[in-house]
């Protein structure tokens, strides 16, 4: 490591800081709850990376030049957490499972049924919400067309995610009969996400603070779990705003727990399922 480089940012000053944050969150609109001291440890990777020596050398990166754009994305792949694993909050694949059964069993289903996982991670929610389409589709109505995308605002969580690929520890959150059904056993002792679900599900790199723009609507199903936490009050509403309006009428929003920050959405119902929080679109 270049001691110079880590010396100049074990010593970063709280105004750096609070600069480079404040570009942090004027660029993506993002905020990042990490301590001073593991943004600083952060910044110093960077540093240490670019074989830059003094922290406004750094900072002076930030312009609109295209190379400013990488180094956001750099930093962000950093600061955010990555945190996720299959079937994550169990409760809210619970209520997947009820809904879709409902969907397809009442009345006539859509000629698609499509799903999105917004801040998709690495890919687990959006392979486990895919898992219980297609076991629930299979049983019922196996000429029932499907299919699913996940975004988030790393490019490396979604270049990981399209690998589809991940160690057999992971496997261990999985249900044995999604586990045994879904996830092919490698010889090098991972495990691969099956054709039936890999070839109907795709991911790309979004960032919800442009959520309004996103080309893609008419959803039957959206999970937001988890992600709500980087955006300030405000934004997470009119975010939340946003994903309802890309609901089919009668759609599912699942948002993380206690993700709801007090919104109050028209036509939509919250939906009474124990620690889930989640809203049916009553409307068109």
């Amino acid at each position: 490591m270049n001691t110079v480089a880590a010396a100049r940012v074990q010593k970063l000053r709280n105004s750096e800081l609070d600069l480079l944050m404040q570009k942090l969150h004027t660029h993506a609109g993002i905020r990042i709850d990490s301590t001073n001291s593991v943004i600083a440890g952060t910044v110093q990777n960077r540093m240490t990376l670019l074989g830059l020596h003094d922290v406004d050398e750094y900072l002076s990166l930030f312009d609109d030049s295209i190379s400013a754009r990488a180094e956001w994305l750099a930093l962000i792949d950093l600061l955010t957490v990555k945190e996720t694993r299959f079937f994550r909050q169990p409760d809210a694949y619970k209520c997947l499972a009820k809904y879709v059964d409902e969907l397809l069993d009442t009345g006539p289903a859509p000629s698609e049924l499509s799903f999105w996982s917004a801040g998709c991670s690495h890919g687990q929610e959006l392979y486990s919400m895919a898992m219980v389409v297609e076991s629930a589709v299979s049983r019922r109505k196996p000429w029932q067309q499907w299919h699913g995308i996940g975004t988030d605002i790393s490019f490396n969580a979604v270049h990981q995610a399209q690998q589809a690929r991940y160690p057999e520890e992971a496997m261990q959150f999985i249900p044995l009969e999604y586990r045994e059904r879904f996830m092919r056993q490698e010889k090098d002792g991972t495990r691969v996400v099956a054709d039936a679900i890999s070839a109907r599900t795709h991911f790309f790199h979004s960032n919800l603070l442009h959520v309004d723009s996103a080309p893609f609507a008419d959803f039957s199903i959206i999970f937001c779990q988890n992600t709500l936490i980087y955006f300030e009050r405000e934004r997470q509403r009119w975010i939340i705003d946003q994903l309802v309006k890309r609901l089919r009428g009668g759609g599912l929003l699942i948002l993380g727990a206690g993700e709801d920050v007090s919104w109050l959405g028209q036509n939509v119902c919250r939906l009474q399922w124990p620690g889930v929080c989640a809203y049916k679109k009553t409307g068109g």
